[in-house]
């Protein structure tokens, strides 16, 4: 390891000979000694001494905190202030500069050692913070310019595939009105040729979702909505196709009207209440529970916060008070195991038992990115062969509190 550099900066000879004879006889390389704060950020800018010992009062124009923080400044290398000045002015204004020591003459060698060894190492573990903060940010920078280019990419490409799309599906319609109803063959494809269609263009908007909330484009924008109409529209909505084996049923009570973003909500609910649909082969009740919880008096309600990474199983949820608005959908289908339950918001991820059952693995990660930008929570209990029940808990914030 090389002896460390040191700049001895004193305006009385005699003293500064000592100090270099002290430092030379404790191992240190002196590069020069000087006795002006001019001259002292000369020297540091040509020799890169690792640490500079300074007096305050110098000769010349510059005292030696105007010095100390000009060297800081340009060539980032520590002050130990060796100074008999020692009142409170002048520790205040060599506190500006950020000092990595401040030794009272007269001093003991022993002194002098310490103040450098301390203010080497500090210096030293100042720079690697600084040098990591660097490249944490230009990391950041670096990712955040990559997600946005893989999202003006992902929207390019979404557009080029929507138009074909498009024209196959009105192909499709067209083609559907001129058929052969007696040919079952044929009424087939075409429902095959619609539906996968249909689930393209699906997949399409899921990726542009996360691509955008990725990238943090995508904003929230709350607005007045009737939470009772716009559930019910919704499940009426669901409901078409559905009506032999399952019975979409709202149960609200407390709350009708709130501020929220009725996008949000509406990939919110929709995504549960499909899966809830679809992962009941053999049909049943969907429920979609409407409530409001207060902190004061309020019912408990079992939540997982949202800065969690994932889902805990039932018996580890802990009830907690929330205030705001409560959503549960409740199926009677085939359930999540239990294993499973921390990994259902992954992105692609889709549980063993699923089977056949058609899913690209998109939905609750959508879902939960949902919830988490308007600040909501959301939890998961589930049994095998009884049911799932998926609750939301969103910010509540009524109408009148609307500006």
């Amino acid at each position: 390891m090389n002896p460390t550099k040191v700049l001895v900066v004193e305006d009385e000879v005699i003293v500064a000979q000592d100090i270099a004879g002290r430092l030379k006889k404790l191992g240190y390389i002196v590069t020069a000694t000087v006795a002006s704060g001019e001259e002292a950020i000369e020297k540091a800018a040509e020799n890169r001494p690792d640490i500079v010992l300074m007096d305050i009062v110098l000769k010349g124009e510059m005292d030696g905190v105007a010095a100390a923080q000009q060297i800081r400044t340009k060539v980032n290398v520590p002050t130990v202030f060796l100074t008999a000045y020692a009142d409170e002015t002048t520790l205040e204004r060599a506190k500006i500069t950020n000092p990595f020591g401040y030794i009272i003459k007269p001093f003991q060698q022993q002194d002098l050692r310490v103040a450098i060894e301390i203010a080497l190492q500090r210096h030293e573990i100042e720079t690697k913070m600084q040098q990591a903060l660097k490249a944490s940010e230009a990391a950041r920078e670096a990712f955040e310019e990559k997600a946005q280019r893989q999202n003006q990419y992902l929207s390019m490409a979404a557009h080029e595939l929507r138009n074909p799309l498009t024209a196959i599906l009105i192909s499709a319609e067209l083609l559907e009105l001129d058929r052969n109803t007696e040919d079952k063959s044929q009424v087939k494809r075409l429902n095959f040729l619609q539906s996968a269609t249909k689930k393209m263009n699906q997949l399409i908007d899921d990726m542009l979702f996360m691509g955008r909330t990725e990238s943090d484009e995508f904003k929230c924008h709350p607005f007045p909505i009737n939470l009772v109409e716009f559930c019910q529209d919704l499940l009426e909505e669901l409901q078409l196709g559905n009506e032999e084996k399952h019975q979409l049923v709202l149960v609200s009570s407390k709350v009708t009207s709130a501020i929220l973003d009725q996008q949000l909500l509406h990939g919110i609910l929709a995504n549960l209440i499909v899966n809830a649909i679809k992962y009941s082969p053999n049909g049943g009740k969907v429920t979609l529970e409407l409530d409001y919880s207060q902190e004061d008096g309020g019912d408990k309600v079992s939540i997982l916060n949202a800065s969690s990474e994932s889902l805990l199983p039932k018996e580890q949820l802990t009830n907690v008070k929330y205030s705001g608005i409560i959503f549960r959908v409740r199926d009677e289908g085939i359930g999540i195991p239990e294993t499973e339950l921390g990994k259902i918001f992954e992105m692609f991820y889709r549980c063993n038992n699923t089977g056949k059952i058609p899913g690209n693995g998109l939905g609750l990660t959508i879902v939960k990115k949902a919830v988490e930008l308007q600040g909501g929570t959301i939890a998961c209990e589930s049994k095998i062969g009884i049911g799932t029940t998926f609750t939301v808990a969103l910010p509540y914030i009524p109408l009148s509190s609307r500006t």
